[in-house]
């Protein structure tokens, strides 16, 4: 009768926890696994057209397996499909690319069923972020070089390098350099002149060199700051690439 009872029990205990074991199940142990809280991170935040886009989710643990799906539109996880993956490592570190073909702004949202309950409601399971997509042009300075090796009390040109990386062309453009000479304990201002090249044209994709003022300057060390566009007469992807600061001994 005893071995009855402990057979019994036996198959109890088995049961109760096989029970508890299909509580937390959808792919495995999984409520006891993926847990923390999604962010979604967007590289770039202000893109061109067609430009690649990079998606993906920090903030999670134990997530080896789990799929992350990127929706345009709604924050509640119903809208269009733009990019999924699946993690494939536990703080999901892998990524998604995608592109956007219309320049607007765009709010996603990252979805991630924790415990694969079949609802998105849980703390943590969805991250919104927002995109800017543009067709607008972008000035950057590529160089910033000289006419002739620089030595103190001979005149000298500085020549800049300008790209337009963004998908619209323009033309027209001003550029400023301003000179400060560095001393011990301050930094002296010695010249702020601007120059504005009317006839220049830059396509998507071009890349000019300016000859700016030329500079006479005595021996000493020097902070040259060179802007593009220094009033943002010119709309842009991004006004805070116009710069090129740099240091010369002479």
């Amino acid at each position: 009768m005893a071995k009855v009872n402990s057979f019994a029990l036996i198959i109890i205990l088995a049961i109760a926890g096989l029970a508890l074991f299909s509580s937390f199940s959808g792919t495995g142990f999984v409520a006891a696994g993926c847990n923390g809280n999604a962010v979604l991170e967007l590289s770039p935040r202000i893109a061109q057209l067609n430009e690649p886009i990079t998606a993906n989710v920090k903030g999670l643990n134990n997530c080896l397996g789990q799929r992350v799906l990127i929706r345009e539109g709604s924050d509640l996880c119903n809208g269009q499909v733009v990019a999924t993956y699946v993690c494939t490592s536990p703080g999901c570190d892998n990524s998604a690319i995608f592109y956007k073909g219309a320049a607007k702004d765009y709010k996603l949202t990252a979805c991630i069923d924790k415990n694969n309950n079949g609802y998105l409601i849980e703390q943590g399971e969805r991250s919104t972020a927002t995109l800017q997509v543009t067709n607008l042009p972008d000035f950057t300075i590529e160089s910033l070089s000289y006419s002739t090796t620089p030595k103190a009390n001979y005149r000298f040109t500085p020549m800049v390098t300008i790209k337009n990386q963004g998908i619209s062309k323009s033309a027209g453009i001003n550029v400023k350099i301003e000179v400060w000479r560095n001393e011990p304990n301050r930094v002296v201002p010695i010249s702020v002149t601007s120059k504005e090249y009317k006839a220049l044209y830059l396509g998507i994709g071009d890349t000019k060199q300016l000859e700016l003022q030329s500079l006479l300057l005595t021996s000493g060390s020097y902070t040259i700051k060179v802007t593009i566009d220094p009033d943002n007469f010119i709309v842009e992807t991004d006004e805070k690439n116009n710069e090129r600061v740099t240091t010369l001994k002479l």
